[in-house]
């Protein structure tokens, strides 16, 4: 067991981690070039302080070595260059070196013990274990995070919600995300997605679309069934989303399946709630407001209203009325009520 980086322990969540990492020149990815805390803020553009952070996670991890200046491990050195194209294959570094390091087996033990443990819970058992000092909740939060994502990284629980469980936690699959993206944003996603599956960071950059916006979009395609996260930070497709990009299906056929996946999803609770007639972007905002319990603007339901008409009508479930405002639920779909 690796003992030797007792007095390190990842700050940085893995997301933000790969993140930094995917951003450093190449040229400092080698044994031997040796770089300062400085010259590498200035070389990816961030703070002294963030870098100071990715330092002492990436010791944590024995990916990079020194004091006042530092060079890459041969392990972080083939870490740093999978992670920009090949995430599979450094995950299974990082799992060799999860195995090897003992603070993330006393983690686990603990995780095997209970089952769920917060990441306060987990900053609290670095501090009885290795002795150290400790007391803000942010700092311990921040510690317990580091650790818990790398964990949900190469597959030794869930991270969710400011824990880590050794299954999905109680309610995750229960969750139904507002509409908040068009039909048209689900296929450039699914798209984006094929045909195998992306981290957040390269499907924002790729989809022009910032990761916090992007994070709830995907929720939504998740909930409809195309794409599944099957760790922290990564997404792909389900055999339903790449069934739906399939470029052998025709238009028709893929409105039709579209239809079949938003009736057998969380959202038929806010198809039911709709009459059969007179169908308005007001009566659908109000509608969604009521059933997720929420108080919103007049902006943000309309907003919502006219993503989740956007789904109706690209499935056809819905049709405009001639001379009036409103839509009708398709007659040839009201068996689905």
């Amino acid at each position: 067991m690796n003992n030797a980086k007792r007095e390190y322990f990842p700050y940085l969540r893995i997301g933000k981690m790969n993140e930094l990492l995917k951003g450093i020149p190449l040229q400092l990815v080698s044994e031997v070039n040796e770089f300062s805390a400085q010259g590498l803020a200035e070389a990816i553009g961030v703070s002294i302080t963030t870098v100071s952070n990715l330092i002492a996670t990436l010791k944590s991890l024995g990916f990079i070595e020194g004091e006042r200046k530092f060079r890459f491990t041969a392990v972080g050195d083939r870490y740093t260059i999978l992670i920009r194209t090949q995430e599979e294959e450094a995950k299974r570094i990082l799992q060799q070196q999860v195995k090897d390091i003992e603070y993330f087996q006393v983690v686990k033990q603990r995780l095997g013990e209970k089952e769920k443990l917060t990441n306060f819970e987990i900053g609290n058992l670095l501090v009885t274990e290795y002795n150290k000092k400790w007391r803000n909740p942010l700092t311990l939060k921040a510690y317990g995070a580091g650790i818990a994502s790398i964990l949900d990284f190469v597959g030794s629980g869930y991270y969710r919600r400011g824990g880590i469980s050794v299954g999905k936690m109680e309610g995750e699959e229960e969750a139904m995300p507002v509409p908040y993206l068009s039909a048209d944003k689900i296929f450039k996603i699914l798209h984006a997605l094929t045909p195998s599956g992306a981290d957040i960071h390269t499907l924002s950059r790729d989809l022009g679309t910032q990761e916090r916006r992007l994070s709830q979009e995907l929720a939504c395609c998740q909930a409809l069934g195309f794409v599944a996260h099957p760790r922290r930070g990564f997404y792909e497709l389900t055999e339903e989303g790449k069934a739906m990009v399939s470029p052998y299906m025709s238009d028709s056929e893929r409105r039709t399946k579209f239809t079949g996946y938003l009736v057998s999803s969380r959202y038929k609770r806010v198809m039911d709630k709709l009459p059969e007639d007179k169908i308005t972007v007001k009566l659908i905002g109000d509608v969604l407001e009521s059933e997720y319990g929420k108080k919103w603007s007049e902006l943000t339901k309309k907003t919502y209203a006219k993503k989740f008409l956007n789904w109706l009508r690209f499935s056809g479930l819905v049709e405009r009325v001639k001379g009036e405002k409103g839509y009708i639920l398709n007659v040839s779909v009201s068996s689905f009520k």
